[in-house]
């Protein structure tokens, strides 16, 4: 508790002279300062706590600290790859048709009278459902005219489209020539058999598709192709039975 001290002043006149003890003495309370007592906290054991973070690291400007571990990279580099996957998808898939085209255009070998096939690949991506559908509707400029492929097929993946070029295809025109009347078939049939050399037949090509479309012309009527065809050492030959009330 704070305490209170008591101290007697004795005052005098000027002239040095006390008064009676002449000084009158005044009482003054003086009050000692106060004294606050503070609890002292008991000692506590000290707590570390580590953290999985290098505390000597900068922060980054978004608050987080940097983490070097090889994961991050490569979680971040899928992601990009992932997302730039699903823009090509969606990219490819609602693409309007003028944006696709034929590429890797290659001849192969004639498949029957004046025609040629030709194969194609659609840059349509693997992952559009429309694909085919694409290629149907997707025409290839042959020789100056737009074609559209006569089927498609999926290898794998990539769209590939047949086409078949019917004109200005020189190599794939077979013609007929040395024309002969070999007479009636056999009496009573009332056939008359003619027969003719095939000629500019491609190598390797199949004669009988040859024989069967290469367009003639005789006895004032014309034909489509022959009616049989037979393969000798000699060559190709086609054959005809024309009606002839005479045999």
């Amino acid at each position: 508790m704070p305490q209170t001290s008591h101290h007697d002043h004795a005052h005098c006149t000027p002239q040095g002279h006390t008064h009676g003890h002449d000084c009158h003495r005044h009482h003054v309370n003086f009050q000692s300062p106060m004294h606050i007592v503070v609890p002292m906290i008991p000692d506590s054991r000290t707590v570390v706590i580590r953290s999985r973070y290098n505390e000597v690291d900068p922060l980054l400007p978004t608050g987080r600290r940097r983490n070097n571990d090889p994961g991050c990279c490569f979680f971040t580099i899928l992601g990009a790859v992932i997302i730039f996957g699903v823009f090509a998808i969606v990219f490819f898939s609602f693409a309007p048709l003028n944006e696709f085209a034929w590429t890797n255009i290659e001849s192969h070998s004639c498949t029957t009278y004046a025609t040629k096939e030709y194969v194609a690949e659609l840059n349509a991506s693997r992952w559009s459902r429309h694909r085919m559908s694409i290629c149907k509707a997707t025409p290839m400029f042959v020789h100056g005219r737009p074609h559209w492929p006569s089927r498609c097929e999926d290898r794998s993946g990539t769209v590939i489209g047949h086409f078949a070029i019917n004109h200005d295809e020189p190599d794939c025109v077979t013609y007929w020539s040395g024309y002969k009347d070999m007479g009636c078939s056999a009496r009573g049939s009332k056939k008359r058999h003619i027969e003719q050399r095939l000629e500019n037949l491609p190598f390797l090509a199949d004669y009988k598709e040859f024989c069967a479309t290469t367009p003639t012309r005789f006895l004032d009527r014309e034909f489509t192709g022959a009616n049989s065809c037979v393969n000798t050492i000699w060559g190709v030959y086609g054959q005809w039975f024309i009606d002839d009330h005479t045999c």
